[in-house]
C-alpha cells in the first residue's frame, strides 16, 4: 500500500529574514516551499507538478488545463514615453527603448506616478520585490543606466534626485498624465 505523500507548507514573505525565521520553525514533517511572492511560489509548484515527484497531487489537474486569465492591456503614457505594462514594452514617441525587466519596474514606478518622489527604499521593493538592505547602490545604478537610455533616444523626460531621499520622473513642460495614478 503506497503511504500518503508528506504534506507541503507553502510560506510566502517578502522578508529573507521571515522566511529564515518559518525555516527555524520547521520541524521537517513534510515539505516546506519559501518564496518572496506568489508568483514564485507558483512556478515552483508547478515545476513540482510536471515533474511526477509525488506533488503532482497538490496541484489540481483540471486546474491545470485552463488557460490563464490575461492581464487587461494597460499603457502608462507620460508626454511620449509610454510603458505597456502587459506587454513589458516602452517607447519613446513609438521608438522602441530597450530596457531591462528592473529598470522598466523602476521607470514604470517613476512613470505611474509622475513628479512624486519615490525613495530608494520604494523603488527598491517595487523593482526587485523584496526588504532593502543592500542601500542604494542597486537602485542608483538602475538610474544611471535609464538615465542613458531616455537621454540617447532624445527623450525630454528626465529622472531627477532628491538628495538622500530618491528619484522623480520630471517631464518639463511635456508632462502630462494620460492615465490617472492608482491609489496605493
Amino acid at each position: 500500500m503506497p503511504s500518503d505523500p508528506a504534506p507541503m507548507i507553502v510560506c510566502i514573505s517578502s522578508s529573507p529574514a521571515e522566511r529564515a525565521r518559518l525555516a527555524g520553525q520547521f520541524d521537517g514533517a513534510g515539505i516546506l516551499v519559501l518564496a518572496p511572492d506568489a508568483g514564485a511560489a507558483g512556478v515552483l509548484l508547478r515545476r513540482l507538478a510536471g515533474t511526477g515527484s509525488g506533488a503532482a497531487a497538490v496541484v489540481d489537474p483540471a486546474r491545470r488545463r485552463r488557460p490563464a486569465p490575461q492581464p487587461p492591456d494597460e499603457v502608462l503614457r507620460v508626454g511620449g514615453l509610454a510603458l505597456d505594462l502587459s506587454r513589458h514594452e516602452a517607447t519613446w514617441h513609438g521608438r522602441g527603448l530597450p530596457l531591462t525587466p528592473y529598470e522598466f519596474k523602476v521607470l514604470g514606478c517613476l512613470a505611474g506616478r509622475p513628479g512624486q518622489v519615490w525613495s530608494y527604499q520604494q523603488l527598491h521593493e517595487r523593482a526587485w520585490g523584496g526588504t532593502y538592505f543592500a542601500g542604494p547602490a542597486a537602485v542608483q545604478s538602475v538610474i544611471k543606466r535609464l538615465r542613458a537610455k531616455l537621454r540617447e533616444a532624445g527623450a525630454s523626460v528626465t529622472i531627477r534626485a532628491t538628495r538622500g531621499v530618491g528619484f522623480r520622473l520630471d517631464g518639463g513642460p511635456e508632462l502630462s498624465l494620460v492615465r490617472p495614478a492608482a491609489r496605493g
